[in-house]
Order: structure tokens, then sequence, then C-alpha cells
């Protein structure tokens, strides 16, 4: 097919980039997408030391160098394995005895084969990662630690694509870009949203896309622009693990009703979807899913975080995803996004139950004959929300199309109702 999206073909020229919260590999990986995927992506950032509610921005981190020798002999280079240094390490150049050298390495006894993932964003500390198996060959001795790194006011970068439609309410989608060298827990989602971007169109609602880094990333974005956000968001997806095969999942809301829900519950009709309970949550939907925000926000995944054996480890590597899987996770949130884009969502355009005599309405309520139109009257001026479009009033209260068509335009002439747009 001529514009089949190679998903590994990129997904191999910038696996190897050394993602964290902030730094050049972040740039790397935004500059990429911009260059060979999608030039409409724009880059922006956040400073260093910059406050958004209970968080800071921390200082870029950079890596020059990390290498642990015995004797002379390399046991681990960064350069070879981005993963074999503790994320933010601070510096660090002493020989150590392996007493005290062990007290710093980090691995996995479920992978005992792989070097696993671990981070120090926030807390001034070094180490070093490898395989269980290799651990165990450690010989006693003395270990020359070398870690040569920075940590420097600078910023955290974030990547943005902007879809006007001929409403400034919006789609909100999200992934991240803060890992190295995992596949599924990490590349899987910017390179979805990335194709995705592609084949997204101008509609009704305008389409922001964004690549951030977790946790602090989203909290940033969200503190910037709250006001934005409640006022105009329709429905807001964050893709992770979307290319490892593995059913459709849904992680709801904390309140399971938003709007993102009812089209995530009205398009598994088509997808065979399996959804998961706040409470399973792991990734950006923490933030944007806040239950204070009470945005309609859910997160979309193949095999969950923490669901597959080679979670953040070094076995997240290229060969657990596929392009067909991640063909299919995007076609799934082309299909969420266009379900949006296709139906109205009305509110009330007053306070309570309105004084329908002068509306001229009354009569009609008081009359026998009109029972059923009455009722359902009152029920959409009841029911009408932000999280229930056309389509789910028409089921919920079990009306006629062609009626309950009939009865949105006479309460939007009494200006009784108004469009979400």
């Amino acid at each position: 097919m001529k514009d089949k999206f190679n998903y590994l073909y990129h997904a191999r020229k910038i696996f190897n980039f050394n993602r964290s919260i902030t730094g050049e590999g972040v740039r790397e990986t935004l500059r990429y997408i911009k260059k060979n995927i999608n030039n409409n992506l724009k880059i922006k950032h956040f400073k260093s030391g910059e406050k958004y509610f209970d968080w800071r921005i921390p200082n870029e981190w950079l890596v020059k160098k990390a290498t642990l020798k015995y004797r002379g002999k390399e046991i681990l280079n960064f350069k070879k394995n981005n993963l074999c240094l503790v994320g933010y390490s601070v510096k660090k150049k002493k020989i150590l005895k392996l007493s005290l050298l062990k007290k710093n390495i980090y691995f996995n006894k479920q992978r005992p084969n792989a070097t696993p993932y671990v981070t120090s964003y926030y807390h001034k500390n070094w180490g070093f990662c490898m395989p269980y198996n290799k651990f165990k060959s450690l010989k006693e001795g003395n270990y020359e630690v070398d870690i040569d790194t920075k940590h420097f006011r600078g910023k955290m970068d974030y990547g943005e694509i902007y879809i006007k439609g001929k409403s400034k309410k919006e789609i909100l989608i999200t992934s991240y870009t803060c890992h190295p060298s995992l596949a599924n827990n990490e590349l899987s989602g910017p390179l979805v949203l990335s194709s995705l971007a592609k084949k997204l169109k101008a509609s009704k609602y305008s389409i922001r896309l964004i690549l951030i880094p977790e946790t602090i990333g989203a909290i940033a974005f969200i503190s910037k622009h709250l006001n934005h956000l409640k006022s105009n968001l329709i429905a807001g997806i964050n893709l992770t693990c979307v290319g490892k095969k593995g059913p459709h999942t849904i992680l709801k809301s904390i309140s399971e009703n938003t709007y993102a829900d009812v089209i995530a519950k009205r398009i598994s009709k088509k997808f065979n979807v399996r959804f998961l309970s706040f409470k399973e949550r792991g990734s950006n939907e923490r933030q944007f899913g806040c239950q204070n925000l009470n945005l309609p926000f859910i997160t979309y995944c193949r095999k969950k975080f923490g669901e597959y054996p080679e979670y953040h480890t070094s076995d997240d590597n290229l060969s657990i995803i596929d392009d067909k899987t991640l063909e299919q996770s995007k076609n799934f949130i082309f299909n969420l996004v266009s379900e949006i884009q296709k139906n109205k969502i009305y509110l009330k355009s007053n306070n309570c139950e309105p004084f329908l005599s002068k509306y001229n309405l009354w009569e009609k309520i008081r009359h026998k004959t009109f029972a059923k139109e009455n009722r359902d009257i009152f029920n959409i001026i009841a029911y009408a929300s932000r999280n229930k479009d056309l389509k789910k009033l028409q089921s919920e209260l079990n009306i006629n199309k062609n009626n309950i068509t009939e009865y949105i335009n006479l309460l939007k002439d009494k200006k009784l109702i108004r469009e979400f747009l």
C-alpha cells in the first residue's frame, strides 16, 4: 500500500536515543519526528525551576560518560546500553569494593538476563543496572566507577501538533517521550500518535496531539492550560503500550461516565474492547484523569504497562512490537475520534427547569394528547450535558430519531438549549 506507515523503520532510527524527562535524547526524538514523519510538529518547552501545582521542572540531565570496570576490564558502558545507568545519576568517580558497589546496583530476578529500567529523578543518587545473572558473576575486588554527568538549568521539551477545526472545542491525544530504549512502553505511543496525526483532517472539533514526559510533563501542561481544558475539552485519550499484540484496552475515567467513556463504550461494539477501572492507572491518566479536574479523559493500550513480563527491562525491545498491531491501534483511535466528530452535544442554556409558559410550551405539556412528547422534551432539557451527545440522548431516553431531531430544533429555536461548539 502506497500510504502504509513503516513503524518499525522509524522505531529503529530512534530506539537508542537517551530519552528522559529532559535532555538531548528527547529533543533528538522530537526533531526526528518533525523532519521525517510530520513537519507540523512544533517543539515547545518548560524551563527548569518553573513551578506547576506541587511540582517544579527539574534541571536537564546530560550524560558524557558512564562505565564500570573491574581490573581494567569493562563491565558496563552507557554508550553501548543506556539502560545500564540509573536515570538522572549524579557524577561519581571512585574505586569501590564489591560489597559497597552492590548497594548501587539494580537488577530484576524475574528477568535474569535483562537489564532493568530504573530512575532517580527527584533524589540525588547514582547507580548501575545489569542482568541478575551478570550481577551474580561479579567477583570480589575493586571496581572502577566512572560516571560523568551534568545537571544544569535548561528546559523540558515536548511536541505538539494542532489541527484547527471549525470549533475551538477540542479533542486531546497524548503520549510520552521519556523512556530510553524501550519499545512497547515508549516508542509505540509516539509512533502511533505521529502516524495518526497524518491521517486526521480538519473537522468540527479541533484536535491537539502532544508528546510530553509522563507525570511532570502532563502536570505542567495541565497547569498552563487548565482553564482552556475545563472549558473546551470534548474528550482526551492517552496512548501507552500500543505496540505489543493484546486486546484493545481502555482505562476508564475515575467517574466512568465522561464523554470519553461514552464514546469508547460505543465503538467497543466494533472492536471487542476490554475495560479496566481507574484503579489500574499508571500513565498520564493519573494527571489528566485526576478526580478534582473531572476532565473527560481515558487511556488506550494493548498489552498494558505491568501486564507483560518484558515491561521496564531491556527485553521490551523492537522484537516484541509489530507494524500490524501498531496500525490496528492507530485505526482504533481514528475510529474513536471520527465518532466524536460526527455527533453533536447540547447543553442547557439556563439553570433549573425553564418556565415553559414563557416559551409557549405549557399548553402542550398540560394536554393529555402530548404527554409522551412533553415528557421527551422535559427529559432532553434535564439530561442534556457535556457527557451525552445526541445519539446517547436518543438511546438513553428512548426517543425516535426523527422526533428527537424535531425536539432539539424546537428547543434550539426557543434558546433553551445550545450546541456545545
